[in-house]
Order: C-alpha cells, then structure tokens, then sequence
C-alpha cells in the first residue's frame, strides 16, 4: 500500500483575517486547525504535520510536527508544502488549508486513484471553481516545486498544471473559509 502523509496549511499572514492566525481562529468553538485535523484522522495517513509560522507553540499542542517555512517574508502556501514534501517520508503528501472545514469522505481515495493512474499530483475540484490548496502530490515533484519557487513562482495552479497534474472533480461543494466574512457566515449556518 502506498504510505501518505498529511499536510495542513496554517502559515499564512491572515492578511484576509486582519492579520490573525487563520489555523487558530474558531468556528463553533473549535479552532480551523483542529476541524481540518479531525477530518483528515478519517483516513490512513502515516502522520499529519502543520504548516505554520507563528503561533508555533499553539500548534505544536496538537501533537504534530510542526513545519515553518524555509524561506522567508511568507512566500504562500507554495512554500509551505516545499516544507511538508522534505519532510515527507511517505510516498505521498495529502496537503488540505486550514481555512476548508469539510471535505469528501471520498477525497483521499479519488486524489490517490488519480496518482494510481500516472498523474503526479492532483486537485480537488468542485461544480464551481478548482481547489488547488486541497491536493495530492508525489513526493518526487518536490524538486519541480524547489525550482519553481527558486524562479520566483508563488500560485499552486500554475505550478500544478506546469507539473502535468490533473483535476479530480468531486460532487461537494467546497467551503472557503478565506475571509472573515466568510468565517462569520459559516459560524451562522455551520451543521455538523
């Protein structure tokens, strides 16, 4: 079977935030970080780390390693899953943001189908738009991700299609949790 690792991005500025944490902030009394923990425990990931770079203490609570980023002035999340492929030791990095507080049951297996098949990495996607945050990559794409990073590319999408990835197109509607409005409007209508 093929050994997957995890990756939850929380190293953001949060400049959408007004500068907060993203990964700390709550909905429904439990922090983002926690809520993307709890749902990708449903799957058989060799072990979970988090992406971050402030609040490292915070995170560290959680029991995960904790991955900063290896270059500086928060390049974007980019950055963050170069951290996350390094320290990998699976064949496989599961990479999910904080700010997403659902996801499929069926994603793990899809994304993993779509590596099966010779794909390098693969996406999530919905009806309305792709999730390039929430993706599966071969660890063997980390020296494309370095060199991309290194030419001063900073979008996950462009990357992944640069890469020769594929969509993975899911019957769920993805929730975003990438503002603060959007945050207070899921804390209203939040069903768990």
């Amino acid at each position: 079977m093929t050994v997957v690792d995890g990756l939850i991005l929380c190293g953001g500025r949060g400049q959408r935030m007004g500068g907060r944490d993203k990964g700390l902030l709550l909905l429904r009394g439990q922090a983002l970080v926690d809520r993307a923990l709890r749902q990708l425990q449903r799957w058989p990931l060799r072990r979970i780390q988090l992406s971050a770079n402030r609040h490292l203490d915070d995170y560290a609570r959680r029991g995960c390693p904790v991955l900063p980023d290896l270059r500086p002035d928060y390049p974007g999340p980019l950055a963050g899953i170069e951290a996350g492929l390094l320290a990998c030791d699976g064949e496989r990095l599961l990479v999910v943001p904080c700010d997403v507080p659902r996801l499929p049951p069926t994603l793990f297996h899809a994304l993993n189908a779509a590596l099966d098949v010779g794909a390098p990495l693969a996406w999530a996607a919905d009806a309305e738009r792709d999730h390039p945050g929430i993706c599966l990559i071969d660890r063997a794409q980390l020296s494309g991700l370095r060199a991309r990073l290194d030419a001063g590319e900073r979008g996950v999408a462009r990357w992944q299609h640069a890469m020769g990835g594929r969509a993975v197109r899911f019957d769920f509607a993805f929730d975003n949790l990438n503002d603060a409005a959007a945050l207070a409007r899921q804390e209203q209508a939040w069903i768990d």
